[in-house]
């Protein structure tokens, strides 16, 4: 009899229609292609498909930095964010004893002694009670908790994404800002020597009062600017600190750090498919899914009649005339859902709309990671293009200013124009730092935009033949 029912417990649990990847593709609107596929094409020139890297190991080789690297590693064993999904997966897995241990007989046992008259005697009695779970709808219960545990294992990897990201972009913003600062404190300067001899010009009437109110104006604006470098430094600085979970480690940064500095992309699959069901985020939402289906089936069941085994066990252990006789009895019971019927549809027909929210929820996931592909794609390839256009202009800067410096080391332009062209030319190398740095958060963007993982698993088994 067992074995029959644990044949059907199984084979009614497998009865539940759960989503594989292969179903997913089909039913929610996977594309054949990218919409953008010229630009990962482009991205994709001269690179070969590599082994798959976890996000971590991926984000280090994406942006090879020694400093961001020891930030990221110190990051990923002192983030809370990260000890807290962790915490959630344990509590998952502990949770899904609850489902576990209700297939399981329930067993109790009493033991009562009693004198009277100057006799006494010992009892012991022992009961237990088993549902028969022959519709398989506490293991469908059980089954939903194992996809939770997925589920919470997604969220730790889409953690580990979300702050490999936010590592690089405080930490690289923070490089830019200080650059810029730092070029902005010359010009200050500049600004300052202009604004002097301006003073004395006004002074001796060679100036109307007009010309002097505007470059006091470009001061004051210089000193802004000034200002806000020195403000998004400290920004990014805390803001690192905070995923560190630490005060301790000194995070400075680097005087014009390098803008021959840029991302290593690799490889990156051009296979929807392969690159949507990878995101950490769409594999959440499939495991959910998956999750209200075997509730859905379960409370389907509890509609049905359940079969349950009782039975009662008692002796009489000591007593003055000895041990008493064994007694035993082994009931069975069929319980009919009549009364509760209507509160058990209605629990059903809530739980059909838990499944229609997860289905709707997958769909718009997965409509926002081929959105976020695309865009990612495109702006990482149009970002490399504006980068090497920024740096002609930067170098166009440089030769000019350099031409001009000529001019006033041998006093063919005076003090003011030599200034304001040193300045045009920092001004320059300010823009080409925002330029350089939009290349790199264009590389996170699309790394988060993958999943975290440019080379997914499946990657090199579909691509490579």
């Amino acid at each position: 009899m067992k074995y029959i029912a644990a044949i059907l417990l199984f084979f009614l649990a497998g009865c539940v229609h759960v989503m594989d990847n292969e179903q997913i593709s089909v039913s929610y609107n996977l594309p054949n292609d990218f919409k953008n596929q010229n630009s990962i094409n482009s991205l994709n020139t001269n690179k070969k498909i590599l082994e798959y890297k976890d996000p971590v190991t991926e984000m280090i080789h994406l942006l090879n930095d020694d400093e961001f690297k020891k930030l990221l590693e110190y990051a990923v064993k002192e983030n809370r964010d990260l000890l807290i999904l962790e915490s959630k997966i344990r509590q998952a897995k502990y949770q899904t004893k609850g489902p576990l241990g209700a297939m399981l007989p329930r067993v109790s046992g009493s033991i009562d002694a009693s004198k009277k008259e100057g006799t006494y005697s010992v009892n012991g009695s022992a009961s237990f009670s088993w549902e028969l779970d022959i519709y398989g709808r506490l293991y469908a219960l059980y089954k939903s908790s194992k996809e939770q545990i997925k589920f919470a294992e997604e969220n730790l990897v889409n953690g580990y994404v979300t702050l490999a990201a936010d590592t690089a972009v405080y930490y690289f913003s923070m490089q830019k800002a200080y650059a810029q600062y730092l070029y902005s404190l010359e010009m200050l300067n500049n600004y300052k020597n202009i604004l002097d001899i301006y003073k004395e010009m006004r002074n001796t009437g060679l100036i109307d009062e007009e010309e002097f109110i505007k470059v006091t104006k470009d001061y004051l604006s210089a000193e802004n600017n000034a200002n806000k470098y020195s403000l998004e430094v400290e920004k990014n600085k805390n803001a690192l600190y905070v995923l560190l979970n630490s005060s301790d480690i000194n995070i400075s940064p680097v005087e014009y750090y390098s803008i021959e500095f840029k991302p290593n992309l690799p490889y990156i699959s051009s296979i929807p498919s392969v690159v949507i069901l990878n995101r950490p985020d769409v594999r959440k939402a499939v495991f959910t899914l998956n999750s209200e289906l075997y509730k859905h089936y379960s409370r389907k069941m509890a509609l049905l009649p359940s079969i349950s085994v009782g039975g009662n066990i008692g002796n009489l252990l000591a007593s003055p005339t000895g041990i008493g006789d064994f007694v035993w009895s082994i009931i069975g019971s069929i319980t009919a859902p009549i009364f509760n019927r209507q509160e058990l549809y209605a629990n059903l027909k809530v739980q059909e709309e838990s499944v229609k929210q997860a289905e709707l929820s997958l769909q718009n996931t997965i409509n926002i990671a081929v959105s976020d592909i695309e865009n990612a794609g495109y702006a990482m390839d149009r970002s490399d293009k504006s980068l090497v256009n920024t740096r002609k202009i930067l170098l166009n800067a440089e030769n000019s200013f350099n031409i001009l410096k000529s001019s006033w080391n041998n006093g063919i332009i005076d003090k003011i124009k030599y200034l304001r062209a040193r300045n045009d030319f920092l001004q320059s190398q300010i823009s080409y730092y925002s330029s350089w740095y939009d290349n790199i958060f264009s590389a996170v963007t699309l790394y988060k935009a993958f999943g975290g993982s440019f080379s997914p698993p499946e990657i090199n088994i579909k691509e490579s033949r």
